[in-house]
């Protein structure tokens, strides 16, 4: 049987990490406007925390795709801090200091906030972020991470300093990020569920006064399947729902596994198929099947003709 896909295939990438992290470990202050997703384990009794470095803000925001950041996920590393006690907590933090940023005016402070309503249109927050931000507080959040423990840029490390713990989460006190923001950036990370935390950013600051926070997109965090998936859904991602790229099709005694790219977490994907393409007659195959990230699979379970052409829609 000849298999055929109406699109170009696409190479895609992203593996896991099997064994805990040993990559370079710097503070924050050398690495800044880089995202830091860190976890902790807020059953106490623990010796480390977790925190991934996703690398500069600008590589994830603004993107017309949705990135997959799987690849920065040790789930060794993970397991390291839960232990048994299933009372994790995470989210993810950065931040610009002004009197490096080239520009006196320009404040960066980003962290994330449950999304409320789950997974959904990317366009469409599901918190909400009602506080603003002046000079001196973006100052204080900044000086807050100073020294924050940062592995390099694209990976993770376990941090027997417990600096997310000391520096972002204590809500009282001066000099952390949540005191300073008014804002946890921190949700319950679950074995059981997907997480959903919405990004948020202020910026352009003006010295005299005050700026509000601005959604970027959105986290999904999915650890309740075999392997972890870690994606970022911009606010741009939406003009690329219908345009789903087939990147392999294979066929084994008449089942065919159709795998797509470009796919955006949460939302479903029906495949089709026809035997010629004359005749303009696409059927769908089996129920449409819901990405968890990038990636979606679709299975042909009736792949018996001399010839199929496939085609993905995005619903």
């Amino acid at each position: 049987m000849k298999i055929r896909n109406l699109t170009t295939a696409l190479s895609v990438g992203g593996a896991i990490l099997a064994s805990h992290s040993v990559f370079g470990q710097t503070t924050y202050s050398s690495t800044a406007n880089d995202l830091l997703f860190g976890f902790q384990n807020q059953a106490g009794g623990g010796t480390e925390d977790y925190i991934i470095n996703l690398g500069p803000a600008s590589s994830i925001i603004g993107k017309s795709t949705v990135v997959d950041l799987s690849g920065d996920f040790s789930l060794d590393d993970f397991n390291a801090v839960l232990g048994g006690s299933f009372s994790m907590q995470g989210g993810v933090v950065g931040a610009a200091n002004p009197s490096t940023s080239g520009t006196p005016n320009t404040a960066d402070v980003f962290l994330t906030q449950l999304r409320s309503s789950g997974p959904g249109t990317p366009s469409v927050a599901g918190s909400s972020v009602t506080q603003v931000m002046s000079r001196e507080e973006d100052s204080q959040t900044f000086s807050s991470l100073s020294t924050l423990f940062s592995p390099a840029a694209g990976s993770g490390g376990l941090d027997t300093g417990k600096t997310w713990e000391a520096l972002v989460d204590p809500t009282t006190g001066d000099g952390t990020f949540q005191s300073n923001t008014g804002l946890d950036p921190d949700s319950t990370v679950s074995t059981f569920a997907v997480l959903y935390e919405d990004l948020w950013e202020t910026s352009s600051s003006a010295l005299s006064g005050t700026q509000p926070f601005t959604y970027l997109g959105y986290f999904t965090l999915d650890l309740t399947g075999a392997n972890p998936v870690l994606t970022f859904t911009s606010i741009n991602v939406a003009a690329s729902l219908s345009s789903p790229t087939i990147s392999s099709v294979s066929e084994v005694g008449g089942t065919a596994t159709v795998v797509s790219s470009n796919a955006v977490a949460s939302h479903s994907y029906q495949l089709q198929y026809t035997t010629s393409l004359a005749s303009g007659n696409w059927i769908n195959v089996g129920s449409a099947v819901t990405a968890s990230g990038n990636l979606v699979t679709n299975i042909d379970t009736t792949a018996t003709d001399a010839q199929r052409f496939y085609r993905i829609q995005a619903q």
